[in-house]
This record gives structure tokens, C-alpha cells and sequence, in this order.
């Protein structure tokens, strides 16, 4: 019996300024989960290790959220002020 020895490289993934900005645009859009681990072009695993080792990526997806929740709100409050009544009653 041979034994091979393997070679380990571990991966280490940074929270560049660009994955952070990535990671925004994604959240921001309302993606969760797996989808918005790959729009921000890492694995679900990759993301994972990432969100628990710099709190740069959770403000990241606090701040997408954040920002894609008021965008909706308000495009759903403009189109109710103008007079779309299917939106003024979405919002009661």
C-alpha cells in the first residue's frame, strides 16, 4: 500500500471593497441565502467563513437591506401619492 502525500492550500477570502460593495448590491436586490452568496461571485461555503470572520459583511448586508427596503417603500409611497389606488390600498 503507497501513500500519497497531499498538498493543502488553505483558501483565504478577503472582504475586499469590491466583495463588500458586491455583497450590497446583491442584499440590496433581495437576494438570501445561496443566490446571494453567487451573485457576489463566492460559494455558499466561501460566504459563510467570510460573514463570520469580518463584521464588515454583515454591516454590508445590514446596509443592503436597509437600503433596498426604502427604495421600495418609497416608489410604492410616490406611486400612491400620484394616484395609483392599488398601491394606496398595499400600503393601508
Amino acid at each position: 500500500m503507497t501513500f500519497y502525500s497531499l498538498s493543502f492550500t488553505p483558501e483565504r477570502t478577503q472582504a475586499s471593497e469590491a466583495r463588500l460593495e458586491a455583497i450590497y448590491e446583491a442584499v440590496k436586490y433581495g437576494l438570501k441565502g445561496d443566490s446571494l452568496a453567487m451573485a457576489s461571485g463566492l460559494t455558499p461555503r466561501q460566504f459563510r467563513v467570510l460573514a463570520e470572520s469580518d463584521p464588515l459583511v454583515e454591516m454590508a448586508e445590514t446596509k443592503g437591506r436597509a437600503d433596498g427596503e426604502y427604495t421600495s417603500a418609497k416608489t410604492m409611497y410616490e406611486a400612491a401619492r400620484d394616484g395609483d389606488s392599488k398601491a394606496a390600498l398595499e400600503i393601508l
